[in-house]
């Protein structure tokens, strides 16, 4: 057994990719984790995953030995994924940097990653999705190619202590922090929490290989983590923003149509302008970050400049679809992936702002937000009230929260609905729906708003590019 044991793991550092927790992700030469499910292990996938061409799978849980000589018995499956992840991060010599703060982290992930593999030419590792919890890190760490130049990872939290145990694992070199704003207040409370949580990331305690620490200047949580990096003695700390405050800030954003603009950019040695295909002022923001990396590292910033207008769109964030609603063609914007008070209020500023053709009507269709403890209905109310004074043709909310905050406020507006799923929303859209108009969805990943885009997608026609 020791001697499969030093052979997957010396396969595993070796290799990059193949770790999987999924048999239907299995390809030839993967290594599949059989892990405790919530509702079953991963033992009952193990033909599945052999099937699927799976080179070695490791278990904690009894098998049958005739099955397969390279099925590996552990005593956890998860301590065994924690000790080749950290092997494989004392061999890999490139540099790392880590992603974390209440909103954005997924998109400035990808972002960096885009930016980074075409300046690169590919030579980039970068966490999946959104694994940004424990098992993510670990999967993201034994998947890196030891070959990259830059590993990037993405690091969530939704209760104490769990980012320091992220950073010791990750030892990242380069932090960002993308805001603090309120999220997971169930287990937090408050806002200054979050921040105190967020910070281990660069707290040379937990990350003794911090040297740079990038994050937002705009609200009093950010100015108190500046302080905490001060006192811990950071090597170079760089804010950002949209005013002058921050060593890099938005000077001038013009609008030229519904997805371009023309943005310039203030940085500490010169202004730099540029041309995107985005309206949105987070987006706007959050592309200081690969501009701010991309100097630190001394990278042509020729190459971020020349490829500002080729970012791919991110799923769930912000992506355009056409879809057949009852035979009319109407434009889905796909918001779907998570909700927060602040990326909600983002939401319907743009959403209000984006200029109709001869014809065309907006309907906002919103979704609950989840984790936000004692302070979630004034949350929702205060969304209720923000969409309330925008320029939106239908505003659909879905969830009980809105359900008691919209019969507490007893309004007799001919715009705005409620529907306690997600059928019914398709069945007021069938109803109502017009060529043309233009829908945005958003809520919490787990909502019912999130079901619905997914039945939508479903009629897709094509992907606005």
């Amino acid at each position: 057994m020791n001697k499969l044991r030093n052979e997957i793991e010396s396969y595993l550092i070796s290799n990059s990719n193949k770790i999987k927790i999924n048999s239907r992700d299995i390809k030839e030469g993967d290594v599949f984790c059989a892990l405790e499910g919530s509702s079953s292990h991963g033992n009952e996938y193990i033909i599945d995953a052999l099937g699927n061409g799976a080179k070695y799978i490791f278990t904690d849980k009894k098998w049958n030995k005739n099955l397969n000589n390279n099925i590996l018995k552990v005593k956890n499956s998860f301590d065994f994924l924690n000790s080749v992840a950290i092997k494989k991060r004392n061999h890999f010599k490139g540099k790392v940097i880590a992603i974390t703060g209440s909103i954005g982290k997924t998109s400035i992930k990808e972002y960096l990653n885009f930016f980074l593999l075409t300046s690169l030419q590919g030579k980039i590792s970068a966490s999946i999705k959104s694994y940004n919890n424990l098992l993510g890190t670990l999967l993201s760490l034994i998947n890196m190619n030891l070959n990259s130049k830059y590993s990037i990872f993405e690091v969530g939290t939704s209760n104490f202590g769990e980012i320091r145990k992220l950073a010791s694992l990750i030892l990242p070199e380069q932090v960002i922090i993308t805001n603090i704003t309120p999220t997971h207040l169930e287990n937090f409370k408050n806002t200054r929490n979050i921040a105190i949580e967020k910070s281990d990331l660069f707290n040379p305690k937990y990350n003794p290989y911090i040297k740079l620490l990038v994050l937002s200047n705009n609200n009093t949580d950010e100015l108190y983590l500046q302080k905490i990096a001060k006192q811990n003695n950071i090597q170079s700390i760089i804010t950002y923003g949209d005013t002058k405050k921050s060593n890099y800030f938005i000077k001038n954003i013009k609008k030229i149509n519904n997805i371009t603009s023309k943005i310039t950019y203030v940085t500490p040695k010169k202004t730099i302008n540029i041309e995107a295909f985005t309206i949105l002022k987070h987006e706007i923001l959050n592309l200081q970050i690969p501009l701010i990396i991309f100097n630190y590292n001394k990278l042509p910033i020729k190459d971020f400049i020349s490829n500002i207008r080729k970012i791919p769109t991110i799923y769930g964030r912000g992506s355009y679809h056409f879809i057949n609603l009852n035979y009319r063609l109407v434009k889905l914007i796909n918001e779907s992936y998570n909700a927060s008070p602040a990326s909600m209020l983002n939401c319907i500023n743009y959403f209000s702002e984006i200029e109709l053709k001869e014809y065309q009507r907006k309907i906002l269709i919103l979704g609950e937000m989840l984790e936000l403890g004692q302070k979630s209905s004034l949350f929702h109310k205060e969304v209720i009230l923000e969409a309330l004074h925008k320029s939106i043709d239908f505003i659909v909310f879905c969830g009980s929260k809105y359900k008691r905050i919209l019969s507490k406020l007893n309004l007799s507006l001919k715009n705005v609905f409620y529907f306690e799923n997600e059928f019914k929303i398709i069945d007021f859209l069938n109803k109502n729906i017009q060529k043309n108009d233009i829908i945005l969805a958003k809520g919490s990943n787990s909502s019912q708003v999130n079901k619905l885009v997914n039945l939508l997608l479903k009629i897709e026609i094509k992907r606005e590019k």
